[in-house]
């Protein structure tokens, strides 16, 4: 049994206000929740889903561009892999079996489940020897000039993640956070770049769908106003919340949601 769509803005109310607790851009939660609640087709629950993302992505690129955490040379040079890498997937998207797609959904989300699972357990430990050798790695990096090596990491992982992001409806996040890793940012500007770069992914990818005829703007106007509406109520709600309690709450829930999204694409 699914859910009618006008049950959209209370669906994106709730995972608005749990995403502005934790932050994150949701993707990988409205595909899931659309396909698999709402029997929204494949291709429109990704593109929606990049729709739903420019927001958010927009909202945070604006703060810490101002915060100085964004490094243009690399958020570009991501990003132009991102362009081609968003245009490629939105086509395959078209073309490939929906079948083939939710099973390759599945498997992503199997992954990025087991891996919040193992990261979960070794966060404690390992966070601040993390922390310092990252420290250290961009300090042997500053002052390099731009090289060949640095070009091609950044066109790869940014063509990884334009794949993910036009396939999947995700942000791309995981190839685009290891891509600025891998050219020694500093962890703010990580989190800076990557938001800008994921922003002209959202971007161009709502632009390709909308060119292929799958993006169906009734349902983005419908989850939106529940995400936004969410996005508004969350932090004020958060100042309410023990940070401790939400903490021991989101992680698990978050994990059993992506693993119970991930078992659905397979049925």
């Amino acid at each position: 049994m699914h859910l009618p769509i006008y049950l959209l803005p209370v669906a994106g109310l709730v995972i608005g206000v749990l995403i502005s607790l934790i932050g994150g851009g949701g993707g990988i939660f409205y595909v899931g929740m659309l396909t698999g609640l709402f029997a929204i087709s494949m291709d429109q629950a990704v593109s929606v889903s990049l729709a739903t993302i420019i927001p958010t992505t927009l909202a945070a690129s604006i703060s810490h561009y101002r915060a100085k955490n964004v490094k243009p040379k690399a958020g570009f040079l991501l990003a132009a892999g991102g362009i081609v890498g968003v245009v490629a997937g939105s086509y395959l998207v078209t073309i490939i079996p929906v079948k083939v797609l939710k099973i390759i959904f599945g498997i992503f989300l199997l992954i990025m489940g087991i891996g919040m699972i193992i990261s979960r357990k070794k966060k404690q430990d390992k966070e601040e020897i993390s922390e310092n050798r990252q420290f250290e790695e961009v300090n042997a990096n500053k002052g390099k000039p731009i090289s060949k090596l640095f070009i091609i990491k950044g066109l790869i992982f940014g063509v990884l993640g334009g794949l993910m992001s036009g396939m999947l409806g995700t942000s791309g996040t995981p190839p685009i956070l290891a891509g600025l890793n891998s050219i020694g940012l500093s962890s703010l500007e990580v989190v800076g770049t990557s938001v800008m770069v994921l922003f002209f992914i959202a971007i161009t990818g709502v632009i390709t769908h909308s060119a292929f005829g799958t993006l169906n703007w009734l349902l983005v106007i419908l989850l939106a106003s529940g995400t936004i509406t969410g996005a508004i109520f969350g932090p004020l709600l958060g100042q309410r919340i023990n940070k401790k309690t939400l903490e021991k709450f989101y992680g698990p829930f978050f994990i059993g949601l992506i693993l119970l999204m991930a078992i659905s694409m397979f049925f």
